[in-house]
């Protein structure tokens, strides 16, 4: 028992060929209409905002489709942005439009399809579907929606029928074995749909766990809830802490039938088009993906898992305001509603809001303060934005409360921990939470190169810290900011050569790093390369340094790297006479730069 994900890939591409949303992406053709035509500037518009995720985008675009009421490109783009953001009601109306125009427009065709069997209107859904296009995409779902059409209608021959196309391809026939047992739970036919469940669970390969779910509601639904119990212990076997099974389990020994979306037509339809939406995705075919999706979540609005999920691939796409308005929709009591609630944080501070952020995670702590994953995501959001104290104070509490969290990596608190402190001149309490890190996962490169570094930047454990960055290097050779700790590690133990040799292959790996094009002039400017030397220096001031750094290279390029660092040690000593702080020995730094300090 498996699931398909070696013939995602297969999946992914028999979707994405003749896709009709993937074509759509590809571009727009003015050849179509004599130049005049068309308002070329509403036109523009509408697409740009699409691409930046402006709300206005399908205004812009409809405008321009009225404007040359026979360009059926800019309609059809329309359609798709109308889709993208969710408004279902105009989408439908555009939809029409369209078919009106050309019953060959696939996804129009298949959007009015499924408005019918969402309403009941199934004999309509039926003539829809008859005349959809089958390629891409709708090579899936076509004899799926059909097959649950005539279910629907009480066709049980015909539903079972227009499955068979699916038979035909290795990557879809799992597919047509769980549907095959669904429709016949439905239409009630109890032997049949009991010898099909088996067969769907037998087989090599399972398009995904909900055919144990299915089956074991029919169990319980049959007077069996101990033999339902018990194939849902199987299958936690294999998948153990899978929350879809446990909760199913849960129900079951409540009494309760465990929540499915196979039960009716429009739900069976949502869940085929959701998991193709999520192929797609891993796809890299966002735009498409993110379409498929808000389909499924037009014919099952109350799938909290899918508007988490949809929600995500519209983060990938750049759509953060449309992820947001996904993210509110899902219930406070489902499951996923943490993530949810910690999603949106992370979209705020990313977007620079970090009261929004903060006061999103305090609220949601008020109400559930046992949850380490949400103290952790606080503590990061904190360190991101350099307020270490709190940071310190949230991680310490998820430390605290994390036990058997899986979400939430142990040795990971107390590395962010680690850097709190370091940052707020605590080396000792550091010290001590990099070592327990390192405790919990001995080989972490992240964690060898971050204490190995502040040790050398402060004298100490000079061969030991080497060891740990070098340990680090040959876990991640091509993680240039791993390089350059252990470059710097040579470089503050004066051996300048060897220094050179590792800080130049650094800077190679990330190129346009002020701090690492920093100490590469420092290391030039050591071994007598003056001229490299202000070569990088100047390469360092055009990355963007912070405040600090830009005024030390620029004295370095006036008066050389040793004046410059004794009057920058001066100007350090009297900004901190008030404070209790350190004078950095070269560069100013803020420990190591790391590729990823965020959370597993």
């Amino acid at each position: 028992m498996s699931f398909m994900r070696t013939k995602g890939l297969i999946l992914a591409t028999v979707l994405l060929s003749g896709c009709s949303v993937a074509q759509e992406q590809e571009g727009f053709n003015f050849a179509s209409a004599p130049l005049g035509e068309v308002d070329f500037g509403s036109y523009v518009a509408g697409r740009f905002a699409h691409q930046t995720g402006d709300p206005r985008a399908a205004d812009y675009l409809l405008r321009a489709a009225d404007q040359d009421p026979g360009n059926s490109m800019i309609l059809s783009r329309a359609f798709i942005t109308l889709l993208t953001d969710g408004r279902f009601d105009q989408a439908a109306v555009v939809a029409r439009r369209l078919y009106a125009r050309d019953s060959d427009n696939s996804l129009a065709t298949l959007f009015l399809a499924l408005d019918s069997l969402k309403s009941g209107r199934y004999k309509q859904a039926q003539s829809y579907i008859d005349s959809l296009r089958t390629g891409g995409f709708e090579m899936l779902v076509a004899p799926i929606a059909a097959a649950w059409i005539h279910a629907a209608l009480g066709q049980r021959d015909a539903a079972l029928i227009a499955l068979r196309p699916l038979d035909q391809m290795a990557a879809l026939k799992p597919f047509a074995a769980a549907h095959r047992a669904y429709l016949l739970d439905y239409l009630k036919q109890d032997d049949a749909a009991r010898a099909a469940y088996l067969a769907a669970l037998e087989g090599t390969q399972m398009a995904s766990l909900q055919p144990v779910v299915s089956y074991a509601a029919f169990l319980q639904g049959r007077g069996e809830g101990d033999k339902a119990v018990s194939v849902i212990d199987e299958y936690l076997k294999a998948f153990t802490d899978n929350a879809f099974l446990l909760k199913a389990r849960d129900q079951l020994r409540e009494g309760k039938t465990p929540d499915r979306l196979t039960a009716t037509p429009a739900g069976a339809v949502s869940l085929v088009m959701f998991r193709a939406a999520g192929e797609l995705d891993r796809d890299d075919a966002h735009r498409p993906a993110i379409v498929y999706a808000r389909l499924a979540s037009f014919l099952s609005p109350d799938m909290d898992d899918a508007h988490l999920r949809l929600a995500n691939m519209l983060v990938e796409a750049e759509l953060t305001d449309l992820a947001l308005k996904e993210l509110n929709k899902i219930n406070k009591k489902a499951s996923v509603y943490e993530n949810a609630q910690l999603q949106a944080a992370w979209i705020h501070h990313q977007a620079g809001d970090l009261e929004k952020a903060v006061d999103l995670l305090q609220t949601y702590l008020a109400m559930r303060p046992e949850s380490a994953q949400a103290w952790a995501t606080l503590g990061d959001i904190y360190r991101s934005n350099e307020k270490f104290e709190p940071a310190v104070a949230a991680y310490t509490k998820a430390i605290h409360l994390n036990t058997n969290d899986p979400d939430v990596a142990p040795w990971f608190l107390y590395f962010t921990r680690g850097i709190g402190y370091e940052r707020t001149d605590q080396f000792d309490k550091a010290e001590a939470d990099f070592l327990k890190s390192l405790e919990l996962n001995p080989d972490q490169a992240q964690v060898l190169n971050y204490l190995g570094y502040s040790w050398i930047d402060r004298g100490m454990n000079l061969e030991q810290g080497t060891e740990m960055i070098e340990k680090a290097v040959a876990q991640r050779p091509n993680d240039g900011f791993i390089i350059d700790s252990l470059g710097w590690a040579y470089y503050l133990r004066g051996d300048y050569k060897q220094a050179v040799r590792h800080l130049e292959r650094a800077v190679i790996l990330e190129p346009s790093d002020p701090t690492l094009n920093d100490h590469l002039g420092d290391a030039y400017w050591k071994v007598g390369r003056r001229t490299e030397a202000r070569f990088q220096w100047n390469h360092a001031l055009a990355s963007d340094p912070e405040a600090d750094q830009r005024a030390l290279i620029e004295k370095k390029l006036q008066i050389g790297l040793e004046l410059a660092q004794k009057e920058h040690e001066k100007d350090v000593a009297a900004a901190q006479t008030d404070n209790a702080g350190t004078v950095a020995m070269t560069s100013p730094s803020l420990g190591p730069k790391t590729s990823d300090q965020q959370r597993p």
